[in-house]
């Protein structure tokens, strides 16, 4: 198949799959979500270079101008690349987290003890007034919750899926950072350090329960399609949580350190 007719098959399948059916947002936010959505499910992996403006401006609902209104927030936003020449190419979002205190698997051949290396890349963030799990721990009382999806992927092999939960009136840092400069952030080490935030101690807590259709994509089910949920609340010296966070853990082998659970 000639380069052309696979760039425009390609670019047909993306639309198909992609493409949202509701017209409440506007034709670039509507190109934005599908790109962002296939990014995140790896249809545009990390490297790959994007359908040329012309050629999505013909199999899309899109005008060209729209096209490269969609494609300049989505460089904005850290999601793509837009090299002069080349076009535009899917940014690698995965970045390192340094010294990860939930998601923390032993690496039996670290003599002397030691950990599988992290990396995280952001899926999703939205602001939400609604209630839920997090509510009381949070003391929410109507108050906007940012809410943070993001992949944490250990020694390259294993994905957990995490949902971060924090009051976006006491952290709007939170709402308002780039999507790209949250890959690789260590929250807790942002708050703490950079803006002083106490951390008395950490609640941990493990459940097991059916994952919502969004984690599913990524997270491997076991038996009945249950799997393990580490949550973890950040508590200051008050009892207040600083934050809310749910692991979704998969079914593969491997030690999960949870030595600190009451570190102060």
């Amino acid at each position: 198949m000639a380069g052309g007719d696979a760039a425009r098959e390609l670019s047909g399948e993306f639309v198909r799959r992609y493409w949202p059916e509701s017209d409440e947002l506007s034709k670039h936010e509507r190109l934005q979500k599908a790109f962002a959505d296939s990014i995140a499910d790896g249809f545009w992996k990390a490297g790959m270079r994007l359908p040329t403006e012309m050629e999505l401006a013909q199999s899309t609902p899109c005008s060209l101008g729209t096209v490269q209104r969609a494609l300049r927030a989505l460089s904005q936003a850290g999601l793509i690349e837009r090299r002069r020449g080349s076009g535009s190419v899917v940014a690698d979002m995965r970045a390192k987290i340094d010294d990860p205190w939930h998601i923390r698997y032993v690496d039996p051949e670290i003599e002397g003890g030691g950990y599988y290396p992290v990396e995280t890349r952001v899926l999703d963030r939205q602001l939400t007034g609604r209630a839920g799990t997090w509510s009381e721990p949070l003391r929410q009382r109507g108050a906007q919750v940012v809410k943070i999806d993001r992949i944490f992927t250990v020694d390259q092999r294993i994905d957990i899926y995490s949902e971060f939960y924090a009051l976006e009136e006491r952290f709007p840092e939170f709402a308002e950072i780039e999507l790209a400069q949250l890959n690789g952030l260590n929250f807790k080490r942002m708050l703490s350090m950079e803006h002083g935030i106490p951390f008395h101690r950490m609640r941990q807590r493990l459940r097991f329960e059916a994952p919502p259709p969004h984690v599913t994509k990524y997270v491997e089910n076991g038996t009945g399609g249950i799997v393990p949920v580490l949550n973890v609340v950040a508590l200051a010296p008050n009892g207040e949580a600083n934050y809310y966070q749910d692991f979704y853990l998969p079914l593969k082998a491997g030690e999960l350190d949870l030595g600190f659970a009451t570190r102060n």
